[in-house]
């Protein structure tokens, strides 16, 4: 330990980004000063007002919570409120070119939510339903944060931290958190410091909220979200359609995403065989937002640490879940260790490269399912073989399951890969595939 990057007694944490990253850091840091009799002065630095609707309170994200997620956060007294969640999921739909399944929720446990980051869409004026940002950065300030609604324009180093708005110093910190994600461009203060912080790698994505009503909502989509693996447009990896209340979330995710790609894909007839109408996408609130795909270098140096999308997240899935990975990882560091290079190097860095090292697995996962997606034989395989295993015991769903965590983020990529190889699964898979063989040679 350096005792020159310790937290004593009224340290100052500065946390740049009042998201989950940054709210679940300042929990933790809150919860676990309080356990070793220490008192340390958070402050998160956040200029968005997550209560506003459209654009203005949007963190632009698709807004799905894994069961995992809800399990941990209730674990940590952190329990989400009726007004938070917009649906409860209790299965995925699996939209092919050669068919559709059904996957259901393992045990039947709605478990999985569907959650606004923001306000919620522009034309949303339903008072009694709040935002999952909100609801976190109300809670750090209630573990003892304070939220100031500034953008910080400029960092300082010198004995300590000192960061900058509007020409002038608002704090000094022994200890800056940059909590920012990889659509802000915040990532520009941090990598004219001497850390050498580079951003990561990232894809690009579209969301859009389409308003249907209530009841054209839950009829066609009821509780299930409706994923979608096609070959055509070829620049989509998949694409998601998720219900929330009145409004059902379109997400799009691959490479050089533009309305030309947005309009393809709704015009695909397997699109169309899911939405009621057709739909003018034009009039709904939308955005084509970056997402991560690698991690971040020099994630960290003396008094600095950045977290969430701008360091390392899990590769398109479950955002959320590795935002409280990382946000208590960081926080043990501070409280339990030191600030200093060594001391997140130490006991940080091990937390974020486990992650890397997941995402590499999800990418082998992700090139699987492309090949599936892209080979009709293989797709038409697949669709029935989950087909079967959906009326079995569910411990007979091998390939449902494993669909099931890639698709949710429910489980962690290496686990799931292992899972990939069982031989009793390639075994029914092989037959199915002969068996579309044979039907296409008759």
């Amino acid at each position: 330990m350096n005792n020159n990057y310790y937290l004593e007694d009224n340290s100052k944490i500065a946390v740049i980004g009042g998201g989950p990253s940054g709210t679940l850091f300042s929990i933790f840091a809150s919860k676990m000063a309080r356990m070793v009799d220490k008192k340390v002065d958070i402050t998160i630095f956040e200029p968005k007002d997550f209560t506003q609707y459209g654009p203005n309170g949007c963190n632009k994200c698709g807004g799905v919570i894994s069961e995992l997620l809800v399990q941990v956060l209730a674990v940590e007294g952190i329990n989400l409120p009726p007004n938070v969640v917009q649906r409860g999921i209790n299965s995925y739909v699996l939209h092919t070119v050669k068919g559709d399944v059904e996957i259901v929720t393992p045990a039947m446990e709605k478990k999985i939510a569907t959650v606004y980051r923001g306000g919620g869409p522009k034309d949303l004026k339903e008072k009694d339903l709040d935002s999952f940002d909100d609801f976190l950065l109300k809670y750090a300030v209630k573990e003892g944060a304070v939220h100031v609604p500034l953008k910080i324009e400029e960092i300082r180093q010198n004995d300590k931290m000192v960061l900058a708005s509007h020409g002038k110093a608002v704090l000094e910190a022994d200890l800056v958190v940059g909590a920012f994600g990889v659509n802000s461009t915040t990532h520009k203060l941090f990598e004219n410091l001497n850390m050498c912080y580079q951003r990561p790698a990232t894809t690009s994505a579209f969301i859009t909220e389409l308003e249907l009503g209530t009841e054209m909502v839950s009829h066609y989509f009821g509780s299930s979200i409706h994923f979608f693996l096609l070959p055509v447009p070829k620049n989509i990896k998949f694409a998601a359609l998720i219900p929330k209340g009145k409004y059902v979330t379109l997400c799009i995710l691959g490479k050089n995403i533009d309305k030309n790609t947005v309009k393809a894909f709704l015009d695909s007839p397997v699109t169309q065989s899911v939405l009621p109408e057709q739909i003018a996408i034009d009039k709904f609130c939308k955005c084509y937002p970056k997402l991560s795909v690698s991690c971040a270098k020099k994630a960290f140096d003396n008094r600095m640490v950045i977290i969430g999308d701008a360091g390392s997240t899990r590769l398109f899935k479950d955002g959320l879940g590795a935002s409280y990975i990382m946000g208590k990882a960081a926080a043990m560091t501070a409280i339990f260790h030191g600030v200093s290079k060594k001391d997140f190097a130490r006991h940080y860095l091990p937390v974020y490269r486990k992650t890397n090292i997941d995402n590499l697995y999800g990418r082998y996962l992700y090139l699987i399912t492309d090949i599936y997606k892209n080979v009709t034989l293989l797709t038409e395989g697949m669709v029935e073989v989950v087909s079967k295993e959906q009326k079995r015991s569910e411990d007979t769903r091998r390939l449902s399951s494993i669909l099931w965590d890639t698709f949710t983020g429910n489980e962690t990529y290496k686990n799931i890969a292992l899972r990939a190889f069982s031989m009793p699964m390639h075994i029914e898979l092989g037959l199915s595939f002969i068996k579309a063989l044979g039907r296409r040679l008759t």
